[in-house]
């Protein structure tokens, strides 16, 4: 695979990016149930290795679109320095070296978006509320917009050491920082797990001035309940485990304001 230009022209002004792979894709309908609740844009979903049967449930709600990436293209373990395979493990755990072929999938999912300006939302992410402010956060000047990993870091914007959280993002049609996203997960995924940090490794490389997303757009729960979070992410295993077991949120978020309305202050 050796082109990294978009593929199509703009038919949409807003719309909206996901995808899966089979182990991921059990997160499909739970994600599309809190996004559609309160947002109609359309959305485009990215076949990373479906099964047939959400591939059908796919098209019922949006477009389908197959990202295929040889997985000779990325690094095995053995081709990983040893001292960096061992931070990686301890980083993102043993899931690491099953994910990176999908992880470095996704800065080729952007090159397929037919929205002049998209929002790429992970399945683990549990939206409560309106996208429509995030289109216009990302201004002229900008060809992104996302959350700091670490948003109460004194660091500098373009500091080497600014990571990017990539769960969120709002890009530009046409954003040559994707192509060369791109690119580089094919020429650099032995120096990176996966995409985030590479995203994050070139902003820096290109002095990129990306907009810095308010945090309620990618909000975590290492941080505490944040009432006004438009975009809760479940990071992590254990984020995918509160997913399966609680629902995410939302209904106990139900529970809380029924239990509000009904008491007399």
């Amino acid at each position: 695979m050796s082109d990294f230009t978009w593929k199509r022209a703009p038919q949409a002004k807003f719309g909206i990016l996901c995808g899966a792979d089979q182990s991921q894709e059990w997160l499909l309908p739970w994600w599309w149930s809190r996004y559609s609740e309160h947002n109609n844009f359309p959305v485009t979903f990215l076949d990373f290795g479906m099964t047939d049967l959400m591939k059908q449930w796919c098209r019922t709600k949006g477009e389908l679109i197959p990202i295929e990436l040889d997985s000779s293209l990325i690094t095995p373990r053995s081709g990983i320095d040893e001292a960096l395979a061992k931070q990686w493990e301890y980083d993102y755990g043993w899931r690491v070296w099953n994910s990176r072929l999908n992880w470095f999938k996704k800065p080729f999912a952007f090159l397929q978006s037919p929205y002049e300006k998209g929002i790429w939302v992970d399945l683990d992410c549990e939206v409560l509320g309106s996208l429509n402010p995030l289109f216009s956060k990302l201004k002229s000047t900008s060809q992104l917009a996302l959350v700091r990993d670490h948003p109460d870091d004194p660091l500098p914007r373009l500091d080497p050491n600014v990571r990017y959280n990539g769960g969120v993002i709002v890009f530009k049609h046409g954003s040559r920082i994707l192509q060369h996203l791109a690119e580089n997960s094919l020429k650099m995924n032995h120096l990176f797990a996966g995409d985030d940090p590479l995203l994050s490794h070139l902003i820096y490389k290109h002095q990129l001035k990306v907009q810095e997303l308010p945090m309620i757009y990618n909000w975590r729960m290492v941080w505490g309940l944040n009432l006004g979070a438009v975009i809760l992410h479940w990071v992590g295993t254990e984020g995918k485990a509160y997913i399966r077991t609680h629902d995410g949120i939302k209904p106990s978020l139900d529970l809380f304001f029924q239990a509000c309305r009904g008491r007399a202050f």
